[in-house]
């Protein structure tokens, strides 16, 4: 199984010219992977994670850099706005759907990436033992099988971060595909 997973993780990279991992304060391991295509530079935000019987998942978004950068701007921000509200009134619990969207190119999951009939993607503000944080909800409805259901758990300074690590990585990535471009140009 390890061997499957190794290669699977493998062949996902390989996608991506450039690659980074990002931890986040509520467990999520998201790799970011950057390559163009469609007229723009993409992002791809991926998440390995086990599910009840302990088996490797994935799930995927990808979007343009500056639509996804954007989208977890507006998040943070009313996060934050809501955080706010949450601790001068000293609630304890809530949840409640933030009024913003997360755009996407493609969302994916496991083998079964391109089936799925609905995606729904949806950020939500949620309060436990007064602790705010923002979770990423992910579903993948199907007809043949059971719904693909994934969680981001992000604290309030891990929206920034990621936000952060798009952007330095994206720089990466365009430092690493000119050097590319110039040794190839080395040879023609």
């Amino acid at each position: 199984m390890k061997r499957i997973l190794v290669v699977l993780m493998c062949a996902i990279t390989s996608l991506c010219s450039y690659c980074q991992v990002v931890n986040t304060e509520g467990g999520n391991m998201l790799k970011l992977g950057y390559y163009y295509s469609h007229g723009a530079y993409q992002v791809s935000v991926c998440d390995w994670y086990r599910d009840y019987s302990n088996q490797m998942h994935f799930s995927t978004i990808t979007n343009s850099i500056d639509a996804f950068k954007s989208d977890l701007n507006q998040i943070q921000n009313k996060f934050l706005q809501w955080v706010n509200t949450a601790r001068t009134n000293n609630v304890k619990e809530v949840e409640k759907e933030i009024p913003c969207t997360i755009r996407y190119s493609d969302v994916s999951c496991d083998a079964y990436a391109s089936n799925a009939t609905k995606v729904v993607v949806k950020p939500v503000f949620v309060v436990r033992n007064y602790v705010p944080s923002c979770e990423i909800r992910i579903w993948q409805y199907f007809y043949d099988r059971q719904p693909n259901y994934n969680v981001w758990h992000l604290s309030q300074r891990d929206i920034p971060s990621l936000v952060a690590a798009i952007e330095k990585g994206y720089k990466e990535y365009l430092a690493n595909e000119n050097k590319r471009q110039k040794t190839e140009d080395l040879f023609r």
